[in-house]
């Protein structure tokens, strides 16, 4: 059968033989895709002399074959290579971290379009942003990716009483508990750090979207800071792993 082709952003690549790469990247009609690109490092191939991370580009698929681990690629042309994002070290550590985050919640062939439209949103504008936006725009992706894939925390009520969060002035977020814990419920989980009534707004402003939103997160370190906490340990919660490339956003 023909290879289909598809829009896909590389998410990261290994040298495989002489010649070959093995890749993962995000499509568009297929979500995940995990291939083999024969003869890729050659010039004149179909590759062009190899895949790079974090280009968008168009890629030929060939159909799974049953006991095949691997998909295997026909070509792939890179049209949009971002390179504002390597112009400035906050803009690649942001856009590293969103990398990070679609190896980390992506699964292989289940599509999501919204997710890949969502990342093509967040690159482009990681890429014309100044160092302290970059940071911005990266936490405000994972916190609308974390929304559209079912992992947000729940921020508008107390997860045990269902209480409605409405003027919180301190509340615990329990990754045990899924969410927010009023102060008569905070019981249900003494662990669970506390989190000011502004942290729960803007966490639930920024998973609202747009993504444009971002850029207008309050500069106090404080607060920033806080977001940031709370993304962590839910992220690292979901994923079972801390992702290293938080230590770079601004």
């Amino acid at each position: 059968m023909p290879p289909v082709f598809d829009q896909a952003l590389v998410l990261r690549t290994f040298d495989y033989s002489e010649n070959s790469q093995i890749a993962q990247l995000m499509t568009l009609g297929e979500g995940r895709v995990h291939g083999i690109a024969k003869g890729a490092r050659r010039m004149k191939g179909a590759f062009h002399g190899g895949m790079d991370v974090l280009v968008l580009g168009r890629v030929g698929l060939y159909a799974r074959r049953p006991t095949a681990g691997l998909r295997t690629l026909s070509s792939f042309d890179g049209r949009t290579h971002f390179p504002g994002l390597r112009e400035r070290i906050a803009r690649f550590d942001a856009a590293e971290h969103v990398r990070a985050l679609l190896l980390g919640f992506l699964r292989e062939e289940q599509p999501a379009p919204e997710v890949f439209e969502l990342a093509l949103a967040a690159l482009r504008m990681i890429e014309v942003a100044n160092d302290s936006q970059s940071g911005a725009i990266a936490t405000g992706f994972e916190a609308m990716l974390l929304s559209a894939s079912g992992f947000l925390p729940e921020l508008t009520q107390c997860v045990r009483c269902e209480r409605p969060a409405r003027n919180v002035k301190l509340a615990r977020l329990s990754v045990l508990r899924g969410g927010l814990l009023c102060r008569a419920c905070r019981g249900e989980d003494p662990g669970a750090p506390e989190v000011s009534g502004r942290t729960v707004a803007t966490l639930h402003g920024l998973a609202a979207g747009p993504l444009a939103r971002a850029v207008r997160l309050p500069a106090e370190p404080e607060l920033r800071g806080e977001v940031q906490e709370v993304l962590e340990r839910w992220t690292s919660s979901v994923l079972d792993r801390r992702l290293a490339t938080r230590s770079g956003l601004r």
